[in-house]
């Protein structure tokens, strides 16, 4: 409505408009710029509109702005201002102020969030208006009209279902509104509906063609589409299955209600058929997108499906399992973005894909997705920048449809939603660009901004500018239910829920599990699993694990506090890996049955073999001999035939020889003509390439000549004379005529006889020869063919003479030759006559070497039958155990593989799921859990099968413990896991076991990283592109958001499935190799993983396990004690491991060689039958080894078992210390650290023959060498606790004399009790706590009677015994005192009884049952700090930092500075560097330790708690200190308060030390006096002595009196024990040298007392205790032995020491009596209160230690915020009409009337409307937040916070009347005061005669009026009159019947520290057990100071609380007997308010 009306001014009218959008973070100076912003300068330090023009400025949801502590809005309190005086400050220049001018406002209020509550000064500015919801009518007038208009197009059936429809739809709303159920609540808070639903719901039904909807089907199908987006606009924000059925229930009655008569609804069926989902993408695939219903949810998923391949084509690969609700999810998403300004809130838990979905939904409607990259770096700046992009990406360029994705996680900064929030309600983000980048953009829009009508002004192209955003930038915004934060986030920034459309991703239930894993399974076949009801069953029972998670996670965080996170995808994994494994499984079971089978096969076929290899060795045998015959007969006719061979051989040799003769001959001749015509060769060469380069053309050319050079003539004239045999010389036509054809021509020349030419010829030539130019160089030039010519004629030539000369030597050649051939011939004759014999003999040895071969052959078969019928009895016998094992197996496997269905869905299951847990909940959930139902569903599995078994095999195992992985079952159950799991292994790895075993496991090729190392993605992008395998280490609960895609695995992967595969990292796109292999670690004993890193990654708990741990520690005592022994354990377990590895391998080979192997020549393959045999011979004898080795490892075991006490004590004692961290956080421990101690403990033991003697010695040294490192970084107040949880453990494992009942032990953790239903029959000496807890007692065996003994039997002995001071030291009456006897059963009695006494009673059983438990209590309690400082000093190295942590007045840098001047000749700033942290002190101190780690220093950070991102940077710097190696003598010391800051890594590796006084007087004194040097101080003055040692013992009193609380100190003081010290020092100064006889006592106490510990102390009253005690030790007779407790009258008595040695002293600190308040000078009730507190505080946090075994809260018990509704109701009904009317009370009373005391009436009277007017708005506000009228705010959530604890609400506090009460009392103490003040109010000229001042908001203006009454009566000034007291007899009020002659009565006050003696009328001592006491009715009068003090007054102190300070009331004057300074050390003070 604003905005149209600004709209509509800015047509009508010379205004501007602007808007501004408030939010929770708006803050004054944010909202000054937003206004400065809206205006230009005019003139001076006048501002106004631009243009001269006026301007309204629209301030939306002005009650949104945080209201501060101070119960202010600084945005709307400047607001103020600028209305009020229209001037606002420069906040640069504060002198000068800016007038605002032509400014007006208007504003509307958020009705449901925000303050509820508008500043009044503000809201009188502006006319208040209120806009009420529109009703039924109003609806149906405005929508009947749009949707009317609409529908005109579309059939006339259609048409008339506009009016049902709209009245329907205001229908349905006023339902729902009017419904309890839909009212917004802390789980329901975005239950918002209103008429921007209606909005929603017709913008849908606008969205419709009408062509869709002519045809009859039509209005049934429009009225579908209305229905749909019924269910859209109210369904998909539901929580709540209930609040969906009633939903459908209102639609159905709107239903029938509003369409009566209309057809298109008759069919109820039609109508609601389900599936009913609306889409525009469906029908696109038909043509036009068109938004109507979908046919069917096949069609839909179809359609999604095909748009989720297109995605995938383009982007990284998701694989989404489109399942029926994620199908539902797209369509919504893609309904709600593809609307103008459409964002979606996507809520649900992390992991159940609502970014994948809204991807892909983004993808669907054409719309690119944009996000952040957030990492540790990202901060406003960075979104700013992103935001900007974005902005101009959806508005200039492209300005297309963008999809703006956004998760919770990427929320790092609650700032970053500010400008979300202004992008979702107006998307005018203040100053989101400059003003010039503004101007770029408009320039860029002009042109789009006239074309869409806006006007060309820079106001309208703003507009367009953000109308451009809103279209086209879709906010996605993933975001988790869990936690409060959500609802925090929509109650601060309001447009993340009215501006978004919420879809509500629910926990899939039971059904949605089926049905996917139903979906999954179906790729199974009959193969896998046999028929449908165990595929069923297995749909069910993955189900059922997937829920049973969200139970054992809820286990987890109660038992363990441990967090897990279960979501949707890893039950898609399981169901995946599930098919994978059991594909796998079953194959390889059929591959081993196929081999076993095939092995067996061949085994039967050789058994079977046998009797036929003997029967054909018999017949080979035989036809053996026949052979032998015939051979030796064919060797006979051989032998005669190669004798008549031998004669014709040597007639053939010597004719041989005379042949060879001739040929040489001939070949002699024929070589030296070779020779000759070797000359000749070159030229006829040189010819033949002169003519192949002749070719046609250039003969061509040459002929062609007309005129040719003389040259070339007789060139072509010599070749006529050898080619032609011319007579005479051609002219050149001759010439042309030889060469008409050139081809002819070269022919001839080619094949020119060079050996034969004519004399003539070459007569005819020589002479053109012999010409000059007759030569190639010559005649090139002339013609080249000319020239090649010349050199062919000149080498034939050439030839031609030299062949000439050689010619008759070629003759006799010949007739050589000829000579020769005719020997040839003759010889080939003799050769011919040769070879007939040698053939005939030839053929006769053929004969013989066939028949020997055939012997042979058959002698061989003969072999052959002997070896193969040998071989077939070696492979039976030596194969026949297997063939028998073989033959179980098969049986055995056939079985298994059915079997498989049940063992891999338990181990599928396991890897899922189980990692994360604990070893206890693991074993609960696969053995209770899954393996019962896997039963009970009659799914095929094992009988006690073993998810490991399947997992892992026994060589799986021993090859991981060969690569050092510990040998527990969880470790191994871990291994299983990393090596199998789908996801990332993300490893909890605190003790680092896990990295250990990886790095080991994968050696050099894994990659190392930590995020804070320089470069680190560097590296990782390295890995992932070659494949390479990474650790990332030390990772934080929050991964950085770069590695996100990695995570994810959001792998693109390009060319159709068989491309490359790539992965967007940080901005660049790089190529991903799928070897790449990731593994995360965290370092975090107790990480919380967002549950988006659960659903990417496998969590696996490798935190160490007690087994895993005592096995450790035993090989590392075995390896202290018997090393050998330890080396023999560890060499037999590596070679056992090796044993099964070998084992199995050669078990596979055996098989694998023999299932390959062909059966028909198996007998044949020698090889292979040995290769068998030695597989088997091997296996024999690593089995004989093993055996061996099994004996050996007994012997072993047995030797080291003796140890095994030690192992199980050190595994003890670490997780003892672990514990720790849950007490405070400071208290961290590393492995390393301990193992480090535990070593020392083993070096530091005395030897002992004896192995017991010496494994008890070793366990005693343990325990205390890490007791002592522990307790000496522990506060007091844990040191006990510490104890008590050591001594605790011993007994448990009943390591202690005293018998271990868990019933005893649990009654005494947590002190139950039953409701005392009748009355406490001891409640006069018993608290009903007390008898309750005692009827509990009796419930335990052994304490049956005990009630009844204390009731009936002997109540005044059980009275006398509770009254003792030290109960725990005194027998119990009757039976009872056997009790001492088992003092643990005594605490039970004396933590029912005395519960005060229990921390005393607790160190003393702790003495006495823990073996030297003195050692323990007592721990260093006798050693100074500097003594401790430097015994840890011997533990430390230059990698172990000493650890400081601080507590008030603690100072360790004196000790560390004195203890370095001792080692190293300290120097400061030299080789001593201390710099205390805080703002820009970070470099300065990395400078100094970079210097200290190179040159020895030390150096001292104090205070690093100031900066706890720095302690990040200093941990990563000490670990490069480690790497590099620092110097050995560097030393860094830190110091720092208790902080969750500070890093866990820091502390684990630190020495802690705390410098705390330590508890108890007696330790105080021993570690005050062990501050003295023992030879200084045995040099001392013995006065000195004396006086030291007094100094020592106040010094303790001063320190341990702050344990009494209010009692002790009015404030808390840091004393020290540098006040001692330097105490000291004075004294030395004044004392020694000085020749006084006399002592300055009074010198002393004031310097002591005002200076070193005065100045420390701020209350007067603290001051004057200080004096008290200063007094009384600070006299002569402290010299000699003087009583040190002061006014004990008796009770108690220590004197102080006579002047002796130091060592005199130490004794005599030791003869100090039990501990008592008496030494401090008060009561022993004192104690008390102090010691019940400390009873309590040690074990809650003692039970908080323990883990939880039990189950949650039972589920009748009330929630909290059902309590605190019920309280609310309650308490308004009660104060709702308390009211006084002032001004009616004060117009009764006439001027004379109103005195001083009327004045206090009222102003009581107002105090308290001002309370109880804020308790009923809170209170109202909270009802209508409980009603869901309001959204509940953080000050409606504190209060009901507050209500449900029952404790005081912050502003209840801040209005009311000091209180220490619990809420309910405090309601009732409300009352008492109202009934006192309508009384007086009822007579207000009257003051009640005794006026209750406990019952006064203001208790001194009541004192002041009595001054003032004196004053007027007796005209005295007011500030000279005092208030004086006077202790009736009156001890009830009633008793006073008249007011006071002088002052008034007043009652209502309390004693504490002392009592009233009212027959004695003074002070005296507090009754046993009494800690406050009433005191009668007191006469207050006023009047002038006495000058003389009174001793016998004790000016008492009176404070409105039990917690005095600072409520501070007036001094009162009691009488007393005793010295005043006996109660001032006494703590005596009167309290008004007791409590309850």
């Amino acid at each position: 409505m604003v905005k149209d009306y600004l709209a509509e001014v800015k047509v009508n009218s010379e205004m501007n408009s602007a808007s501004i959008n408030l939010n929770s973070y708006t803050t004054s100076a944010a909202l000054q710029g937003i206004i400065v912003g809206c205006l230009e300068k005019r003139s001076g330090h006048t501002f106004g509109p631009p243009g001269h023009r006026r301007c309204i400025l629209f301030v939306d949801d002005l009650n949104m702005p945080y209201v501060d502590d101070y119960d202010t809005q600084s945005a709307i309190m400047l607001l103020t201002q600028v209305l009020s005086y229209g001037q606002v400050y420069d906040r640069e220049r504060l002198d000068e102020k800016k007038t605002i001018v032509d400014l007006l406002f208007t504003a509307c209020m958020n009705p449901k969030a925000g303050s509820f509550m508008i500043n009044g000064r503000l809201q009188r500015r502006f006319t208040v208006a209120t806009t009420y919801s529109p009703g039924i009518q109003v609806i149906s007038g405005i929508y009947t009209k749009v949707l009317g208009r609409h529908v005109e197009a579309f059939g006339q059936q259609t048409q008339r279902c506009t009016e049902p429809i709209v009245n329907a739809t205001a229908e349905v709303l006023a339902s729902i509104q009017n419904s309890a159920s839909f009212l917004p609540s802390a789980e329901k808070f975005h239950y918002q509906f209103n008429l921007k639903d209606i909005s929603n719901i017709f913008q849908g039904l606008l969205s419709t063609h009408s062509a869709v909807f002519r045809d009859t089907a039509g209005p049934t199908r429009f009225l579908r589409v209305w229905l749909h987006e019924c269910y859209r606009v109210f369904s998909d924000r539901l929580v709540m299955e209930s609040d969906a059925k009633e939903l459908q229930v209102m639609i159905e009655k709107a239903v029938a209600k509003c369409f009566v008569g209309v057809g298109a609804a008759s069919n109820r069926e039609e109508l609601f058929a389900q599936p009913l989902c609306c889409t525009t993408f469906v029908s696109e695939a038909s043509g036009e997108r068109q938004y109507l219903p979908a046919r069917d949810l096949p069609q839909i998923r179809a359609a999604v499906e095909a748009k989720l391949v297109a995605y995938n084509t383009e982007h990284a690969t998701m694989n989404l399992v489109l399942f029926d609700d994620a199908v539902h999810h797209v369509c919504r998403i893609c309904r709600i973005t593809q609307n103008p300004c459409g964002s979606a809130l996507l809520v649900g838990v992390g992991g159940s894909g609502k970014q994948s979905l809204a991807r892909l939904a983004s993808f669907i409607n054409g719309q690119e997705v944009l996000t952040i990259l957030v990492n540790q770096q990202y901060g406003l700046a960075e979104l700013k920048l992103d935001l900007q992009t974005f902005y101009k990406k959806a508005a200039v360029k492209p300005a297309t449809p963008q999809a703006f994705l956004l998760t919770d996680s990427q929320i790092t900064d609650e700032r970053f939603l500010v400008f979300i929030n202004d992008m979702l309600s107006s998307a005018n983000i203040p100053d989101l660009f400059a003003r010039e980048e503004y101007d770029n953009i408009f320039s860029a829009i002009r042109n789009a901004a006239k074309f869409a009508g806006y006007a060309d002004d820079r106001e309208s192209l703003f507009q367009f500018f953000l109308d451009k955003v809103r279209s086209n930038l879709h906010l996605v915004l993933c975001h988790s239910p869990v936690g409060s934060t959500f609802r925090i986030r929509g109650r601060k920034f309001p447009a993340l829920i009215s501006c978004m459309v919420l879809d509500v991703f629910h926990a899939w239930p039971r059904d949605a599990l089926v049905g996917v894993a139903d979906r999954f399974l179906v790729q199974l076949g009959e193969r896998n699993i046999p028929n449908e009801e165990t595929l069923a069953a297995i749909s069910h029972h993955a189900a059922e694990v997937h829920v049973s998670i969200y139970e054992a996670n809820r286990r987890y965080l109660e038992e363990e506090r441990r967090f897990n996170s279960t979501t949707p995808k890893a039950f898609l994994e399981l169901i995946g890996f599930y098919v994978r494994m059991l594909t796998s499984k079953q194959a390889s079971v059929e591959l081993n049955v196929s081999r076993l089978e095939r092995g067996l096969a061949i085994m039967r076929n050789v058994q079977e073999g046998v009797a036929d290899l003997k029967q054909d060795l018999e017949v080979t045998l035989r036809q053996v001999d026949e052979k032998k015959v015939a051979t030796e007969e064919l060797i006979k006719q051989v032998t005669a035939a190669q004798q008549v061979a031998t004669v014709e051989k040597e007639a053939a040799r010597q004719e041989h020889g005379k042949c060879e003769a001739l040929a040489a001959e001939a070949q002699r001749m024929k070589d030296q003509a070779d020779q000759e015509l070797v000359e000749a060769l070159p030229a006829m060469e040189k010819a033949k390439a002169a003519v192949d380069c002749l070719d046609k053309t250039s003969i061509t050319e040459l002929k062609a000549l007309g005129k040719p050079p003389r040259e070339c003539i007789d060139v072509v004239a010599a070749c006529g004379f050898l080619l032609k045999q011319e007579k005479r010389k051609l002219d050149w036509k001759g010439c042309q005529k030889m060469m008409q054809s050139p081809q002819q021509f070269i022919d001839d020349v080619k094949v020119f006889n060079a050996e034969n030419i004519p004399e003539q010829v070459l007569a005819n030539t020589e002479p053109l020869i012999a010409a000059d130019f007759f030569n190639f160089e010559s005649m090139k030039s002339k013609s080249l063919a000319a020239a090649y010519l010349t050199n062919w004629v000149v080498n034939i030539v050439t030839y031609n003479k030299i062949y000439t000369k050689v010619a008759p030597l070629m003759e006799k050649v010949k007739v050589a030759q000829a000579t020769t051939d005719a020997a040839k011939l003759q010889l080939r004759e003799v050769e011919k006559r040769v070879e007939a014999v040698e053939a005939n003999c030839a053929q006769l040895d053929k004969q013989l070497s066939d028949a020997t071969t055939e012997k042979e052959r058959m002698e061989r078969q003969a072999e052959s039958c002997v070896q193969r019928l040998s071989t077939a009895e070696r492979l039976v016998s030596g194969l026949a155990d297997e063939n028998e094992r073989w033959a179980t197996t098969v049986v055995d496997l056939r079985d298994l593989g059915l079997r498989l269905i049940g063992n891999c869905m338990l181990a599928s299951a396991f890897v899922g799921y189980a990692s994360p847990f604990s070893a206890r909940l693991r074993q609960d959930l696969w053995q209770q859990v899954w393996t019962h139902d896997l039963k009970q569903r009659g799914i095929p599995m094992t009988h006690n099968i073993d998810p490991l078994a399947v997992l892992a095999t026994d060589a799986d195992v021993a090859g991981w413990m060969n690569e050092g992985l510990p040998a527990d079952r969880v470790s191994v159950e871990n291994a299983s896991v990393v090596t199998c799991c789908s996801r990332w292994p993300l490893l909890v790895d605190p003790q680092q076991q896990g990295a250990r075993w990886i790095k080991q496991r994968v050696g050099e090729e894994l990659a190392v990283i930590q995020l804070s190392m320089p470069k680190w993605l560097e590296r990782v992008v390295s890995c992932v592109q070659t494949g390479g395998q990474l650790l990332i280490e030390a990772l934080a609960d929050e991964i950085d958001a770069v590695l996100e895609p990695l995570l994810s695995r959001a792998v693109i992967q390009r060319g159709r499935g068989q491309g490359p595969m790539f992965l967007k990292l940080g901005p660049d796109e790089i190529e991903y190799d799928p070897k790449f292999q990731l593994y995360l670690q965290s370092k975090l004993p107790n990480p919380h993983f967002r549950p988006e890193v659960s659903a990417q990654c496998t969590v696996v708990n490798f935190i160490v396990t007690p087994e895993g741990l005592e096995e450790q520690v035993l090989a590392m005592v075995v390896n202290c004690e018997k090393p050998q022994l330890e080396e023999e354990k560890q060499t037999l377990v590596r070679r056992q491991n090796e044993y099964k590895v070998v084992l199995s391998r050669l078990e596979d080979e055996l098989l694998s060689q023999l299932s390959a192997a062909d059966p028909a020549t198996i007998l044949d393959n020698l090889p292979l039958i040995e290769g068998l045999e030695k597989t088997k011979q091997t296996s024999r004898e690593i089995s004989v080894q093993v055996v061996e080795a099994q004996k050996t490892e007994v012997e072993i075991n047995h030797s080291r078992e003796l140890y095994r006490p030690v192992a199980a004590e050190g595994s003890m004692l670490f997780f003892l210390i672990n514990q720790l961290c849950i007490v405070q956080h400071m208290y961290q421990y590393s492995l390393d650290a301990f193992n480090t101690f535990l070593q020392k403990a083993i070096d530091r033991t005395q030897g002992a023959e004896d192995v017991s003697e010496r494994t008890e010695l070793l366990i005693a040294s343990a325990r205390l060498t890490v007791f002592r490192w522990v307790n000496r970084g522990l506060f007091e107040d844990h040191k006990l606790i510490f104890c008590t949880m050591l001594a605790f453990r011993l007994l448990a494992l009943r390591q202690l004399q005293e018998e271990f009942v868990p019933s005893h032990f649990h009654f005494l953790l947590r002190g139950p009790s039953v409701p005392v239903l009748n009355e406490n029959p001891l409640g006069d000496w018993l608290l009903n706590k007390s008898w309750a807890m005692v009827l509990k007692l009796v419930e335990l065996e052994g304490f049956e009677n005990f009630a009844q003994n204390m009731e009936r039997d002997a109540p005044n002995r059980f009275r006398d015994w509770m009254a003792e001071p030290a109960p725990e030291e005194s027998k119990l009456p009757l039976d009872w005192k056997t009790l001492d006897a088992k003092y643990f059963r005594k605490l039970l009695v004396i933590r029912c009884l005395r519960p005060d006494r229990m921390s005393i009673a607790l160190a003393r059983w702790i003495r006495q049952s823990l073996p030297s438990g003195k050692d323990y209590i007592d721990c260093d309690a006798s050693l100074s700090f500097y003594k401790v400082l430097h015994s840890a000093y011997e533990d430390s190295t230059s990698n172990t930092p000493f650890f400081f942590i601080l507590s008030p007045g603690a100072d360790p840098v004196k000790e560390v500075e004195a203890l370095g001047k001792v080692l190293i000749g300290l120097q400061a700033n030299v080789n001593y560097h201390n710099v205390a942290m805080g703002q820009g002190q970070d470099e300065i101190a990395m400078q100094k330790l970079e210097l200290a780690s190179k040159e020895g220093h030390w150096v001292m950070l104090q205070n690093i708690h100031l900066m706890p991102t720095w302690c990040a940077t200093l941990e990563k710097r000490l670990d490069a200190f480690a790497v590099e190696n620092s110097s050995p003598y560097f030393r860094l010391f830190l110091s720092a308060d208790p902080s969750p800051g500070i890093p866990i890594g820091l502390l684990e590796r630190s020495i802690k030390l705390t410098n705390e006084p330590p508890q108890g007087l007696q330790a105080n004194l021993r570690r005050s006096f062990a501050l003295f040097n023992r030879e200084e101080f045995d040099e001392r003055d013995s006065k000195i002595k004396s006086i030291l040692f007094a100094l020592c013992h106040f010094h303790s009193l001063m320190l341990e009196r702050k344990k009494f609380g209010a009692l002790g100190y009015n404030m808390k003081y840091p004393f020290s024990n540098g006040d001692l010290r330097d105490s000291a020092s004075v004294l030395y100064n004044y004392l020694e040298g000085s020749t006084a006889v006399k002592i300055p006592w009074e010198d002393l106490r004031y310097i002591f007392g005002e200076i070193m510990y005065g100045g420390h102390i701020v209350d007067d009253w603290d001051r004057r205790m200080c004096q008290k005690y200063l007094t009384y030790f600070m006299q002569d007779e402290i010299l000699d032995e003087m009583e040190l407790v002061p006014y004990a009258d008796g009770q108690l008595s220590w004197k102080s020491p006579g002047p002796g040695t130091h060592e005199k002293y130490v004794e005599h600190i030791e003869t100090m009596p039990a501990e008592s308040p008496l030494f401090f000078g008060m009561h022993p009730n004192a104690e008390i209160d102090f010691r019940t507190k400390m009873c309590e505080n040690i074990f809650g946090l003692l039970q908080m230690i323990q883990p939880k075994r039990s189950p949650g809260q039972a589920a009748e018990e009330q929630s909290p915020m059902a309590a605190a509704e019920d309280m609310c109701n309650e308490i308004l009904d009660e104060v709702r009409e308390v009211k006084y009317n002032v001004e009616e009370i004060s117009s009764q009373l006439s001027e004379e009337e109103r005195g001083p005391y009327q004045f206090v009436m009222m102003q009581e009277c107002d105090c308290m409307n001002c309370l109880v007017q804020e308790m009923v708005r809170g209170l109202n506000e909270l009802q209508q937040g409980f009603k869901g009228e309001l959204t509940m705010s953080e000050h409606m959530e504190q209060l009901a916070e507050a209500l449900s604890e029952q404790v005081l609400p912050i502003w209840w506090v801040k209005l009311g009347f000091p209180s220490t009460r619990p809420l309910r009392s405090w309601l009732a103490n409300l009352k008492d005061r109202c009934a006192q003040l309508d009384d007086w109010s009822a007579e207000p000229i009257h003051i009640p005669k005794v006026v209750d001042v406990s019952k006064l908001f203001n208790p001194q203006s009541f004192l002041t009026a009595i001054k003032q009454v004196c004053c007027q009566s007796i005209n005295l000034e007011l500030d000279r009159l005092h208030v004086f007291t006077e202790v009736t007899k009156r001890l009830d009020p009633k008793m006073v019947d008249s007011l006071a002659r002088e002052g008034a009565f007043v009652t209502g006050m309390y004693l504490e520290g002392a009592r009233w003696d009212a027959n004695a009328n003074c002070l005296e001592d507090s009754r046993p057990k009494d800690m406050f006491t009433r005191l009668p009715v007191i006469n207050c009068k006023a009047g002038l100071q006495q000058e003389k003090e009174d001793k016998n007054l004790y000016m008492c102190p009176t404070y409105c609380v039990p917690t005095r300070r600072p409520h501070f009331v007036f001094v009162a004057q009691l009488r007393t007997k005793q010295p005043a300074a006996k109660w001032t050390l006494a703590g005596v003070a009167i309290i008004l308010d007791i409590g309850s």
